[in-house]
């Protein structure tokens, strides 16, 4: 439980460093442009900075978390999934494969809801 709470303030901050990222940026530009005249260069190009220093801080954290992630796995194993996504779709698929099936232009095979073979009657 411990490291559930340690990996949202880890991760939560991520947004926080964004936007500072961005707007430092921004700030600094705009200082530097009343300072030396040059508005607006400045100020567009240290935002371009700070939109750097902001991609830079995400592709740090998303390294991280395949690193705990990868840990995580070889120390605790691969856990079943909590949801089974195939299950779900297959479901969400059955009340129109069933409408087809009425409408008579599909048989379906009730155990794969897949088409049911023909059968040649000769």
């Amino acid at each position: 439980m411990k490291q559930d709470w340690k990996a949202v303030g880890s991760y939560g901050t991520i947004g926080l460093e964004v936007v500072l990222s961005i707007l430092l940026g921004l700030f600094i530009g705009r200082w530097l442009d009343g300072k030396l005249g040059t508005d607006p260069l400045m100020s567009v190009l240290w935002f371009f900075f700070g939109l750097g220093a902001a991609g830079k801080a995400v592709h740090r954290a998303w390294k991280e978390m395949q690193a705990e992630a990868a840990r995580e796995e070889r120390e605790q194993g691969n856990p079943a999934p909590m949801f089974d996504d195939r299950r779900a779709r297959q479901d969400d698929r059955a009340p129109e494969d069933d409408r087809r099936a009425a409408s008579g232009s599909v048989a379906l095979d009730p155990d794969e809801r897949q088409p049911a073979k023909e059968h040649d009657e000769r």
